[in-house]
């Protein structure tokens, strides 16, 4: 007994819920730090330059619910649902500036991962991303009227998740995990019909990708922890359309665009 206590010690292993027994809920809040920057090419020194910006106001509430299901002791399923909540700031160089927009992401994404020794697994899968920018028709201060846009993402995740356990008096586990999301497609549309134009302008995104990392640790009872992650994407201009508004003489695309989030993390595992 004393042999095989100090064996599994030693190789760190974790014992995970008998396959099929039930799913492992856990649910997470991250405040965080939000930053959507657009960029274009300006003529005067042939270079990218910031258009605009949204900067979170003060932060973005991150809730999350993780259901994840072994299929067997080293396959395991995962389900993550994120929405993210708050108010941003608009910053523009042309278009001036306004405080308080609604901002809503809501993420789906769902992996299936193999795991080696019970501390490294990978995982692929499927993502869905939306937003929901909306400046409730605000006013900036050059005079401009704000519209609300939706963006829709569908992507591929990478998940790389590698775990140790340790003797500590408050935890006795970290984990390390990094993603990387490539994008398969994305829907840009711009609610120009709500200003009085004929239609809303939709552009197809198709070139893009993003890069998570999270860091927990876990606590000694097993049902607390506490982390800290960041994550960024970079999303290329889209198509040119026509503008379904001034006569139908002006096109337009969503620009070359970026989005950073730094958050902190607290979760509890329900079961």
């Amino acid at each position: 007994m004393f042999f095989c206590t100090l064996t599994l010690s030693i190789s760190g292993f974790y014992p995970h819920p008998k396959p099929y027994e039930y799913p492992m809920i856990s649910f997470e809040y991250a405040p965080s730090y939000y930053r959507y920057v657009e960029t274009v090419l300006s003529d005067a020194s042939d270079s990218q330059e910031v258009y605009m910006t949204l900067t979170s106001a003060p932060v973005a509430h991150k809730l999350t619910a993780i259901m994840k299901r072994y299929l067997s002791y080293d396959w395991y399923n995962q389900t993550d649902t994120s929405f993210i909540l708050g108010n941003v700031d608009y910053t523009s160089s042309n278009a001036g500036s306004v405080s308080g927009q609604d901002n809503l992401i809501f993420v789906l994404q769902t992996t299936l991962n193999h795991c080696w020794a019970n501390a490294y697994c990978v995982g692929l899968g499927y993502g869905f991303r939306y937003l929901d920018n909306d400046s409730r028709h605000s006013i900036t201060t050059t005079g401009n009227f704000g519209y609300e846009r939706e963006n829709y993402l569908h992507y591929l995740p990478i998940v790389l998740t590698a775990e140790r356990l340790f003797h500590n008096q408050r935890f006795n586990r970290f984990q390390l995990q990094t993603k990387g999301y490539y994008l398969l497609d994305g829907n840009q549309i711009s609610k120009y019909s709500k200003l009085g134009c004929e239609s809303d302008m939709h552009n197809r995104q198709n070139t893009g990708y993003g890069a998570e990392i999270i860091a927990r640790l876990y606590a000694n009872d097993r049902k607390w922890y506490y982390g800290i992650g960041a994550q960024y994407w970079q999303i290329e201009a889209s198509d040119t359309v026509r503008i379904p508004c001034f006569d139908g003489n002006h096109y337009g695309n969503e620009p070359d665009n970026t989005t950073t989030m730094i958050s902190a993390v607290i979760g509890y595992i329900v079961h």
